[in-house]
């Protein structure tokens, strides 16, 4: 066994092990706070599921010995020496990057379904709606792109290089186009609560850290950025018939499986404050909905509840969970607007 085809089966382990157990401890927080699993956690399921998938792929490629090591080529000529191994990648690539789009799709529809969960305002809320609509879209296009890449005849997809050469063309700008705007829309994603974050009334080093843990993603961004600049090497300074199939399929795979494994665990970290009682995301997120139902009641109302036993002590709300976290206003808006679900 090579040490490549080594290190596609510790990055498959690693990431069904890391991702499974981020999904799960999900739905445990959940459970402890007794709420319902909304849409974002099912989405965020969802992925774990092609997590798997894309592990198994790259588990029996390696196991074939096709994933993880190289084409042979002519030392004379450059010109690629086709075995079964090469038709055996085109099969797995293909599947592989049917399954990654469907999974980098729910995935980036989660987060945002954490954002419309968590954030409030309706500006926030239809901007995100247009976000989310927009990541259906590219989900569908890419989807039907990729699996139309050689037309009908999808045999061709793993037929011999020369064929595919022929009848395949558009893949190279299919893929790139592909690759580009997923990085694209995980910037846009990742981004999104940014302003709202800015306008929410606390200091500084609590709105920078705040920031921090919803730029988590940026890990995912990271290896679908490896990704991207792998497809552009493959396709402006190789030709089909001199490429290295089999390394050149194996890191883009691999890093595709990189993105999502890593992806479905940034996406649950700030969900785990009842599991992880410190200062988690959620549990920042829900301090400060309290400062902002604190002031939304009014110091007046605020005594008027306490002497009536209605409402809890400032320490009682810090320790409580909310749902939404609205951005600063004024006192007149956040009376008239602002609710609050524990």
């Amino acid at each position: 066994m090579s040490p490549n085809q080594a290190g596609v089966y510790t990055a498959a382990a690693i990431l069904i092990c890391g991702s499974t157990l981020a999904v799960g401890l999900r739905f445990r927080a959940r459970k402890i706070k007794q709420a319902s699993l909304m849409s974002d956690d099912y989405l965020a399921a969802f992925s774990t599921l092609f997590v798997w998938a894309l592990a198994i792929i790259l588990i029996i490629g390696a196991a074939r010995g096709t994933l993880g090591t190289h084409t042979q080529q002519n030392p004379k000529t450059g010109a690629v020496i086709v075995t079964w191994h090469e038709i055996d990648t085109s099969k797995l690539a293909g599947i592989s990057q049917l399954l990654a789009v469907i999974a980098l799709g729910a995935l980036k529809l989660s987060v945002v379904m954490l954002y419309r969960r968590i954030f409030i305002g309706p500006t926030f809320r239809k901007v995100s709606l247009i976000v989310g609509i927009t990541i259906v879209a590219w989900t569908v296009s890419f989807f039907f792109a990729t699996l139309f890449e050689c037309g009908r005849d999808f045999h061709l997809l793993w037929q011999s290089l020369a064929t595919f050469k022929q009848d395949c063309g558009s893949y190279k700008t299919i893929q790139l186009a592909h690759a580009t705007s997923d990085v694209a829309t995980d910037l846009i994603v990742l981004t999104l609560p940014l302003p709202v974050i800015w306008k929410l009334n606390m200091s500084e080093s609590r709105k920078l850290a705040l920031s921090f843990i919803f730029l988590l993603g940026f890990l995912s961004t990271a290896a679908g950025t490896a990704r991207l600049a792998i497809v552009a090497e493959d396709i402006y300074e190789t030709t089909t018939g001199s490429r290295d199939v089999r390394g050149v399929e194996t890191n883009a795979m691999v890093w595709s499986y990189v993105e999502v494994g890593v992806g479905v665990i940034a996406a649950c970290l700030p969900t785990l404050k009842p599991i992880l009682h410190r200062r988690t995301p959620e549990s920042i997120v829900n301090s400060v909905r309290s400062k902002i139902s604190l002031h939304s009641l009014g110091s007046a109302s605020r005594r008027r509840g306490l002497e009536s036993g209605l409402v809890a002590p400032k320490t009682d709300l810090d320790n409580n969970d909310f749902e939404m976290l609205a951005p600063k206003r004024s006192d007149k808006d956040a009376n008239s607007t602002v609710t609050v679900a524990e």
